[in-house]
């Protein structure tokens, strides 16, 4: 069973009905239509949903705001029981997040080709291979790659000009810059070049 995103960019200005100088909470666009859909470490990592334990999550549980935008409290009331993890996220923290921040644990082992002047080249960011099983004596067939987090930062195996490292991912690694989110950051950023940064946030829960 898969887990799912839902919710919206908001932002507070004004809007029809409000008195001149008066700001409400206004849902801008969903999620959905920013393409957001399953992207479990960044779940992880930002919200703390499927948590594997290796993150400290930015904005986890944190429940609807109770000035939140009418459309995100329909559209959350349709989900009923069903949706869980409501939380939401300002554009303050998302610009405060230290993207270069490791995981609180070892995360995955990464390969890497040793060049002729002993530096090394990334060949992939985390493996669980055959290639791996036969360096390390590990049965990649049996034994999950959760066991990662039993090996020490920086334990590693050595095969002819390949080398295979334990690592800590960084939250750049699991909410690339350049991945799902990217369009919710440009959004968010452009809302908050309008409106002020502290005036745009994002509104979310999660289904099964």
């Amino acid at each position: 069973m898969g887990t799912s995103i839902h919710g919206f960019v908001e932002c507070r200005t004004w809007s029809r009905g409000l008195d001149i100088g008066d700001s409400a909470w206004c849902a801008a666009i969903s999620l959905s239509m920013l393409g957001v859909h399953r992207d479990y470490d960044a779940f992880d990592c930002l919200f703390g949903v499927r948590s594997s334990g290796d993150w400290r999550p930015i904005a986890a549980d944190r429940g609807l705001p109770q000035d939140a935008s009418e459309i995100a409290k329909g559209e959350l009331s349709r989900w009923g029981e069903a949706a869980f993890g409501v939380t939401w996220l300002s554009w303050e923290e998302v610009t405060a997040i230290d993207w270069d921040e490791p995981a609180l644990h070892p995360t995955n082992v990464a390969q890497y080709r040793q060049l002729p002047d002993h530096s090394l080249e990334l060949v992939h960011r985390s493996v669980w291979s055959r290639g791996f099983a036969r360096v390390s004596g590990v049965d990649t067939l049996t034994v999950d790659p959760g066991q990662v987090a039993l090996w020490d930062e920086g334990t590693e195996w050595k095969a002819g000009n390949t080398v295979f490292r334990v690592e800590r991912a960084t939250r750049r690694h699991v909410v690339p810059p350049d991945g799902y989110w990217h369009a919710v950051w440009t959004v968010m950023r452009t809302l908050a070049h309008v409106h002020g940064d502290d005036a745009v946030r994002l509104v979310a829960w999660f289904e099964e």
